[in-house]
């Protein structure tokens, strides 16, 4: 357990060198959501060439169900409709920026077809952005299914 907790903060250390958000021009907040947004219709619409300029060669894109993919997995996951996204509703989306990195989070709606089956849920999620040869791409997404009491 002690070593899960210093590898977590050797993450967070590594992705900034400062624990309070940079104060930002809303230009780069703005950007980062259209990034955001750019990303979704990609999938949405299986357009594997967009995808690969929007994400990070080390990308980690987690999934609902606990599996993880690598930029390579992922991408073949969208070409191949394994996942076919339908729709995303991404709400109460809060932007922090850290020099080159970004942290969103917030709630989605997601619309999908998974195994032949519609599928309608909320997640909760945390999205990780870096700015490389000035570019924002996502290095990491992270989702938990929200259940509301």
């Amino acid at each position: 357990m002690r070593l899960l907790s210093l590898l977590g903060l050797l993450v967070v250390f590594s992705c900034q060198s400062k624990a309070e958000p940079d104060k930002f021009d809303s230009s780069v907040e703005q950007e980062i959501r259209k990034q955001q947004s750019a990303r979704f219709s990609a999938m949405i619409d299986a357009d594997v060439n967009a995808l690969e300029s929007l994400l990070a060669d080390d990308l980690t894109y987690g999934h609902t169900k606990g599996a993880t993919e690598t930029k390579i997995g992922f991408i073949e996951t969208v070409k191949t409709e394994r996942i076919d996204y339908l729709s995303f509703v991404p709400r109460d989306v809060n932007v922090r920026i850290y020099e080159n990195t970004a942290a969103l989070t917030g709630f989605i709606d997601v619309k999908v077809i998974y195994r032949d089956q519609e599928l309608e849920f909320t997640t909760r999620f945390l999205e990780l952005q870096r700015k490389i040869d000035g570019k924002w791409l996502l290095a990491a997404w992270q989702p938990v299914i929200y259940i509301q009491d």
